[in-house]
């Protein structure tokens, strides 16, 4: 997860970057130095996507050793201005407590945020708090629907966790049917299910001659 997390925030860092000032579009200098400055100076004036970049670099340790409590500082500046990308970041710091004190309460409201914003795995992970109640009041309907955003937009561990909802009756009704077609979707998408689960859920979902 890590590993993944930081291939993403390098291939985000090395986009192109712009800074708006006043009417004039300047873009970044070439020099990493250079880039990491105006990064700064636009991130302390409140450019969204520079607060977002300025946390990557703190939280890779891009220039000096890591210092992920100031990533969360500028992380949280870009969330509150609604960037997705910082929002999960920022959750998952706080699940975690990687570099800051952990608070699964914030952890939930951030990704609480981006799962509103439509990001399937903030919903994932949004559903998975409310289901365990880990930071958020338990509730296994508003679950079950977060389960089912990212279910539809085909993440696997979605689709295994609605299936299974279905299959106890929690927060749904008690459909072993849906819960099966959800589960062959998830291995249709190449998701890893038990065989002992998927056969007992098969066989008791399939009417008896």
């Amino acid at each position: 997860m890590r590993l993944a997390f930081t291939i993403f925030l390098l291939v985000t860092f090395t986009t192109t970057f712009q800074v708006g000032l006043g009417k004039a579009q300047v873009p970044v200098p070439v020099s990493y130095l250079d880039s990491l400055k105006w990064r700064q100076l636009a991130a302390e004036a409140g450019n969204v996507t520079a607060q977002f970049q300025l946390g990557q670099i703190l939280d890779l340790g891009l220039t000096a050793e890591p210092n992920q409590k100031e990533a969360a500082n500028w992380y949280t500046k870009a969330a509150e201005q609604g960037h997705v990308e910082a929002q999960i970041r920022l959750a998952q710091m706080y699940y975690s407590g990687e570099g800051i004190a952990r608070d699964l309460t914030q952890s939930s409201k951030w990704y609480g945020t981006a799962a509103k914003a439509g990001i399937p795995l903030a919903q994932f992970n949004f559903a998975v708090m409310l289901e365990a109640g880990a930071g958020v009041e338990r509730n296994l309907s508003e679950a079950a629907e977060f389960y089912e955003k990212a279910a539809r937009s085909g993440l696997g561990e979605a689709q295994i966790s609605l299936a299974m909802l279905y299959a106890r009756g929690g927060g749904v009704e008690l459909d072993l049917s849906k819960a099966l077609i959800w589960l062959e979707m998830a291995i249709a998408g190449g998701a890893s299910v038990p065989k002992p689960v998927y056969e007992l859920l098969r066989s008791n979902s399939v009417p008896k001659q």
